[in-house]
């Protein structure tokens, strides 16, 4: 008997992690379809949303007190936990800061996605809503 429940559990494992495998593999196969039917234009576009993310990222950085870079290289705080103490310590300049970033990244990503075919878009969101649901799996309560 419990010999049978042992396989019974090795079996349903095995056919979970398939699953996930099997998921994985479609997603990385949409991403990679999605990114070979970019035009190179397209492609800068995006390079471009990085690369000035990043650069808006470093910028706000640059603005933290002490106090605030002390949150931020607190190793013992999760991510989320990052982000609530440092809001209740920006400056009025720096959430206006977070703000202008937030506003020019999303008129951006707008741009881009207007230059998106309806296969292209489709692929785009399809992907989208994969990260939403990763991010909501593994963001801690």
């Amino acid at each position: 008997m419990m010999i049978k429940k042992i396989f019974v559990i090795l079996y349903l494992v095995s056919v979970g992690i398939m699953s996930i495998s099997a998921q994985s593999n479609e997603v990385r196969k949409v991403k990679k379809e999605f990114f070979n039917s970019l035009s190179e234009v397209q492609k800068e576009q995006m390079k471009q949303q990085k690369e000035l993310h990043k650069q808006q990222r470093e910028a706000f950085k640059a603005t933290f007190s002490e106090e605030q870079l002390a949150i931020v290289n607190n190793e013992d705080l999760s991510k989320k936990a990052k982000k609530k103490a440092l809001k209740g310590t920006l400056s009025q300049e720096q959430n206006e800061l977070r703000e202008t970033h937030k506003e020019t990244l999303k008129a951006e990503k707008e741009k881009f996605m207007v230059s998106l075919s309806p296969e292209q878009l489709e692929k785009y969101n399809l992907l989208k809503e994969h990260k939403r649901g990763r991010k909501k799996k593994h963001t801690p309560d």
